[in-house]
C-alpha cells in the first residue's frame, strides 16, 4: 500500500497479468498490485494483447524496477509510473505502438505525441485497418467467445433490422437483442447484410 502519493518503490516481476498490469515484489518483500498510469494495452484475446504482455514481461525482466505509485484505481490496484535503468515503461509500450494513451485519466502530452508517432509508423496495434481500443473492448460484453470465430466466418444478429456482419467482438454485437449466429461471409452478403463500418 502507498503510504503517500508519489511513494517510489524498487523490486521485481513476480506476477503478469497484461501489458500494463502485474505484481512487485519490493525489497522488504511486500507485495505491490501495479496498473500502470496512463495507458491502456490491449487485452487478453485482442490483436497484440499477448505481445503486450511478453514485452513488458522481457523489459522487465529479474531486474529492478522502479514505480513510482501515484493512487489507487477501483480494483486496489496502485496506479503507477514505471521504469527500469531509466528507461520508462509506460511510455515505452505507447511508443512500441503496444498501448493507447488512456485520455479518459491521462492529459500527458509525451503520451499523446509518443501516440501519434506510433500511429504514423503504422507499428503493431496501429498496423490494423481498425484497432478496437481495450476500453471498447471490455464493454462488448461475452456474447460469444472470440474462439468461436472460424475463419472466413463472422457474426450477425438475429434482428431482421439488423444490416451488417460484424468480426470478432465488435461492440455493435452488443445491440444485438434476439441474439447472435455464426455464418460464412458468402451467406452474409446473400442476406444482403454488408460489413460493419466500425470493426472492418
Amino acid at each position: 500500500m502507498a503510504k503517500s502519493q508519489n511513494e517510489l518503490i524498487r523490486g521485481i516481476l513476480i506476477h503478469i497479468d497484461d501489458g500494463d498490469s502485474f505484481t512487485l515484489m519490493s525489497q522488504n518483500k511486500t507485495q505491490y498490485k501495479i496498473r500502470l498510469n496512463g495507458i491502456d494495452c490491449p487485452e487478453k484475446g485482442q490483436d497484440f494483447g499477448k505481445k503486450a504482455k511478453e514485452f513488458t514481461q522481457s523489459f522487465c525482466g529479474t531486474q529492478t524496477v522502479e514505480a513510482t505509485l501515484l493512487n489507487k484505481d477501483k480494483y486496489g490496484r496502485n496506479i503507477a509510473n514505471v521504469s527500469v535503468n531509466g528507461a520508462n515503461l509506460n511510455y515505452t509500450l505507447v511508443a512500441q505502438g503496444l498501448a493507447w494513451h488512456y485520455t479518459k485519466y491521462s492529459t500527458d502530452k509525451s503520451l499523446a505525441k509518443l501516440e501519434l508517432e506510433a500511429r504514423a509508423k503504422r507499428i503493431h496495434i496501429w498496423s490494423l485497418p481498425n484497432p478496437m481500443a481495450p476500453w471498447v473492448y471490455r464493454k462488448r460484453g461475452s456474447l460469444v467467445p472470440l474462439v468461436g470465430l472460424m475463419a472466413g466466418h463472422v457474426y450477425v444478429c438475429n434482428s431482421t433490422g439488423s444490416k451488417t456482419y460484424h468480426k470478432k467482438m465488435c461492440s455493435g454485437l452488443s445491440r444485438c437483442t434476439q441474439g447472435i449466429k455464426q455464418v460464412s461471409i458468402e451467406t452474409a452478403a446473400t442476406m444482403n447484410k454488408k460489413a460493419c463500418g466500425y470493426c472492418y
